[in-house]
């Protein structure tokens, strides 16, 4: 927390700026104070403790404006060196009383790569003691021994984890190379910047707050080992992928939070007040994000970069044709200073629809879907998330690849909930998302009222699956060439490097390099009496392998009785009499059925002595079992493959189809494109295609062909739009405000979101909350459910309309006319526009 400046000090001016608006240190600016003032605001801040742990990155920022000011404002100097003095006061402190005081400790380093070049600044400017620079120096080596005993034990990977906590000693073994605690670490930052280059890009799914996280540790430890030098080309890279995630205007989504507007009374005067210390955005790492951009523009001298930073820090400009406050030219001037100078001005990056790609100079793997006529102020843009192998732990907690995260049109957010808690670790739900949800007859549709999936009623047959994808990059999934299972820790080491680190996932998995998948085991359960279980099976594009029908008792199955907390293995009579055959499967035929079993029991089925070799991408995608029950559906092959946040009644397991992936502009019109195979079912099929007008007009098709898997399923794409308390609703329509605006849109905006009729389909809304990430709050889950038939396609047509608040929303739902031919061919009037997308995709937008 940065502290607040006292007032009570008598010599001391109000510490105010821009009216009455109070600040903090550090102050706007301290070149007004005379030496007597600026000495006592220095003891001030020396004495408050100011943050130096996990944070504090405002005083690296005034580091900055000290030398990017070009080193003249010495007031300046004698509060950094007031906060770098806090920090050897605690020492002391600590010391004095026994206990061990250190920089480095895990989340605690975060922010410790500014703290190291403010005491470089200070001894380039003669104003530390040498007791002063040797204690210090102490204090770094002891942190680097301390906080890493055992390099066995660290998180070896790219996110914001390793690289955030190892900026700060990355800078110290630059400052300290000889002593013998930085030659012990350089390795470790060997190891660390091998995972970024070999793979190509980070596994940092999430932008905010951990995007700036992990580009704050790039920078500091690319800095610290010289890589600006030797690997230059690659970080310009890296960082326009990292780019092409910021859109102007001042709105934007990610994958897993909420990036929400700070709209506080006041917040834009202290913006042009302190746009040093601006918080545009409410996350923490907003005024991060607008400084590492700063940074990266810097060492560059890229002028899109410095772009990134001011949509960040000031929430970017109007659009074209509205004037741009003086003010904000003002605070702009102030914090680009060094930009300005120099000649350097901001640069709207190129580009409209497009794909976006992980590592796309070395595996290439496709990561975003980005629709939009460009990236200027007031441009509307759609974004959807489509990397189909994230390995469920680096702030990805669902299986909802191919949903769309960010919808802004018009200087308004109006869809954007997908946050990090939406599912497995908060329970608001996996049909939470704006995507196309799947979930079995015997249970409530898309979700329960209030949040959490609602309870199967074991009426109905259900497939219990786990897609293979999931399995391969996961935290218990099989080995590869490069990666091994250190069962001692539960974790993954290098084969050539075990002693340096471990993974959370197999890295391999992620980046497709392991999709050979050896299945030995399955266990299955666990199943109350009267349960019927049939068809364990693998299935994809190689077709179906049956392991056991089931019709049966196959020699090598297991049964274990469950009873609380005990488990035993059944054997000869006892474990016959446990199961009995019956007519009346899922599929024709006979079927296994749990016998009587007494109070508190259930049976695992355990299928051991497999020997199935298989490509889990391309040959059999699926490990499948049918069955029909008020419990069950657990699915464990290989004995520990366990995937968090997963759940196997309901699990997407989507599949990119690289060769269905389109990204089109025709003049301010875009579309876009994407295919999802073992959609829910090994051989399910989803097409989305999406338009996007000029008018900010959202267009989507969405069409699903589904297999056995799911046949009898009940299915729609969800919206969540906000719920308002003056919503209103037609036959087929549902209207609700914005989500947020931007800074300079002052009329406030609804969405309108529009669905095809269909005698098939059942319209309808359930509202829930949301994710805290995400600003909390209630949605309305609209939907068109159908009950599916497998092997027949089903499509739906939304149509999403930003209008004015104000405005009827009789009369907008009035301009839409909508006709879908049996083949799917759409034809969509919106007042004076036209929408045609054929069957065959051959879009198109026109007006009079």
């Amino acid at each position: 927390m940065r502290i607040v400046a006292a007032l009570a000090l008598p010599l001391l001016p109000a510490l105010t700026h821009a009216g009455d608006i109070p600040f903090s240190h550090p102050l706007p600016s301290y070149a007004h104070y005379d030496d007597l003032e600026i000495s006592a605001l220095a003891e001030q801040v020396r004495r408050s403790n100011p943050t130096i742990h996990r944070g504090g990155w405002a005083w690296d920022r005034l580091l900055c404006r000290f030398v990017d000011g070009g080193r003249k404002q010495k007031n300046e100097l004698q509060i950094l060196k007031a906060y770098f003095m806090s920090i050897l006061d605690r020492y002391d402190e600590a010391a004095a009383v026994g206990e061990t005081f250190t920089l480095f400790h895990n989340h605690k380093s975060w922010g410790s790569g500014g703290r190291m070049r403010i005491f470089a600044e200070l001894v380039r400017q003669g104003v530390l003691s040498r007791e002063e620079r040797e204690k210090f120096k102490t204090l770094v080596t002891e942190s680097l021994r301390l906080d890493f005993p055992d390099y066995s034990a660290l998180e070896r990977g790219v996110n914001n984890r390793p690289y955030g906590i190892n900026g700060g000693p990355a800078l110290a073994v630059k400052m300290f190379p000889d002593h013998p605690q930085c030659e012990r670490h350089k390795p470790w930052l060997d190891a660390l910047w091998r995972e970024l280059v070999e793979y190509g890009d980070t596994t940092e799914t999430n932008y905010y707050p951990y995007g700036p996280l992990y580009l704050q540790g790039l920078y500091d430890i690319a800095e610290g080992m010289g890589k600006f030098k030797s690997d230059r080309d690659f970080l310009h890279q890296h960082l326009c992928r990292y780019l092409s995630y910021v859109r102007g205007g001042g709105l934007r989504g990610n994958p897993n939070s909420g990036v929400r507007i700070n709209h506080a009374e006041g917040n834009r005067a202290r913006i042009y007040a302190d746009p040093w210390n601006s918080r545009y955005l409410i996350d923490e790492a907003g005024g991060l994000d607008g400084h590492v951009w700063y940074l990266f523009a810097k060492e560059f001298k890229d002028p899109e970069f410095l772009w990134a930073s001011e949509q960040a820090c000031l929430g970017g400009r109007p659009p074209a044709g509205r004037p741009v406050p003086e003010d904000y030219l003002k605070a702009y001037k102030h914090r680009y200073h060094w930009f300005v100078t120099r000649g350097i001005e901001p640069k709207v990056p190129e580009g409209g629809s497009s794909v976006g790609y992980y590592s796309a100079h070395k595996h290439r793997k496709p990561e975003r879907l980005f629709l939009g006529p460009g990236r200027h102020s007031g441009q509307p843009f759609v974004s959807f998330y489509i990397f189909d192998r994230n390995n469920n732990y680096m702030h990805y907690c669902d299986d909802s690849d191919g949903k769309l995260y960010e919808y802004c049109a018009q200087g308004a957010k109006f869809l954007h909930t997908s946050g990090k808690y939406s599912s497995g670790r908060a329970g608001v739900g996996e049909t939470a998302y704006d995507l196309l949800s799947v979930l079995p007859p015997d249970m409530n549709f898309p979700i329960k009222e209030g949040g959490g999936m609602d309870t199967p009623t074991g009426e109905a047959w259900k497939t219990s699956s786990i897609s293979i994808k999931l399995a391969l990059p996961s935290r218990e999934g099989p080995d590869s060439r490069n990666w091994f299972f250190d069962d001692s820790i539960g974790k993954f080491r290098r084969r050539d490097q075990p002693t340096l680190g471990f993974s959370h996932g197999n890295m391999d998995g992620y980046w497709h390099l392991n999709d050979d998948y050896h299945l030995t085991t399955l266990r299955i359960g666990s199943f109350l009496p009267g349960t019927r279980i049939q068809n364990i099976r693998l299935a994809g594009p190689k077709g179906e392998k049956i392991l056991a029908p089931l019709d049966s008792l196959p020699a090598n199955l297991k049964v274990e009785l469950r009873r609380r907390e005990h488990t035993v293995e059944l054997e000869g009579d006892i474990r016959r009499d446990a199961l009995r055959f019956v007519k009346g499967g899922r599929r024709k035929g006979i079927c296994l059925e749990v016998n009587k079993l007494g109070p508190d029991a259930s049976l695992d089925l355990i299928l051991d002595n497999l020997d199935e070799r298989f490509n889990g991408h391309s040959d059999y995608t699926r490990i499948s079992y049918d069955f029909k029950g008020p419990r069950g559906g657990t699915i464990v092959p290989n004995v520990r493959t366990r995937p968090r946040y997963f759940t196997p009644l309901w699990h997407r397991g989507a599949i990119l189809e690289r060769g269905n992936l389109r990204a089109e502009n025709e003049g301010g019109d875009s579309y876009g494109c994407f295919t999802m195979r073992n959609y829910y079912g090994a051989r399910s099929r989803w097409t989305r295609e999406t338009v996007l007008t000029a008018e900010g007009y959202l267009v989507v098709r969405d069409s699903y062909l589904p297999c056995r898997d799911v046949d009898g399923y009940q299915a729609s794409p969800c919206w969540l739009i906000s719920a308002g308390e003056r919503s209103q609703r037609g036959s087929n329509w549902f209207d609700a405000p914005a989500r947020d605006h931007s800074w300079w849109q002052k009329q406030r905006k609804r969405i309108l979101i529009y669905m095809h009729p269909d005698e098939d389909q059942v319209l309808g809304q359930v509202e829930h909350r949301t994710s805290a990430d995400i600003g909390g709050g209630s949605v309305r889950n609209t939907f068109a459910r159908a009950t599916l038939k497998a092997g027949t396609r089903q499509t739906w047509l939304s149509i999403l309309h930003p209008f004015n608040e104000g405005k009827s929303a009789h009369q907008i739902a009035a301009r839409i006319q909508t006709t879908m031919a049996g083949d799917g061919s759409v034809h969509a009037r919106i007042g004076a526009v036209t929408v045609r997308l054929p069957a065959d995709g051959k879009w198109r937008v026109s007006r009079p």
